[in-house]
């Protein structure tokens, strides 16, 4: 008689440890960049919008960012005068915001009117870097809170209204006379 040995075709523990590996890799490479697409398609905040721009784009002598007076408030990136045509920023603003030149009485800040395509629009917000990565002082009432864009600081400071802003405003105008 012919001794025969069965032999049962199994996978060993260091396979299914293997396979389970590369399904779980897979699955988290598919989902880890999904996630990323949706982040960048995530609404830019007032309060980010100094870090974005100084962030995310090079310049030499200007950047600009531009909102028009036209539907949905789109807002354009200006990069040493010339318009970056990839980029256009959209929900930033759902109504028109105020803007202020940042002085003792909240003058108003005087906006031009810009050209894109051939056609004039009112611009209703922008702000503009120098080399030095400095801009004028602005203050924005928008949505029930007023927004600070000081020239030295990248935070963005939130006013509940524009009385907070003047009275540090009067306070830090003393302090300076004080130190004279």
């Amino acid at each position: 008689m012919k001794n025969s040995i069965k032999v049962n075709k199994a996978f060993t523990l260091i396979e299914l440890i293997i396979v389970i590996l590369l399904i779980s890799l897979v699955y988290f490479l598919a989902f880890s960049s999904f996630d990323l697409k949706q982040n960048q398609k995530k609404d830019l905040e007032i309060t980010d919008l100094k870090n974005y721009l100084l962030n995310n784009f090079s310049y030499e002598k200007s950047l600009k960012l531009v909102c028009l007076d036209y539907e949905f408030f789109p807002c354009y990136i200006f990069i040493d005068g010339k318009r970056n045509e990839e980029i256009k920023i959209e929900n930033l603003f759902v109504q028109e915001p105020k803007v202020y030149m940042y002085t003792k009485d909240l003058k108003d800040f005087y906006l031009n009117e810009i050209k894109i395509e051939n056609i004039t629009y009112q611009t209703i917000f922008e702000i503009e870097f120098n080399e030095d990565y400095k801009h004028k002082d602005i203050v924005l009432e928008y949505d029930d809170k007023v927004y600070f864009f000081n020239s030295i600081s990248n935070i963005i400071k939130v006013y509940k209204n524009t009385n907070e802003i003047l009275d540090e405003f009067y306070d830090k105008s003393i302090e300076v006379k004080d130190a004279l």
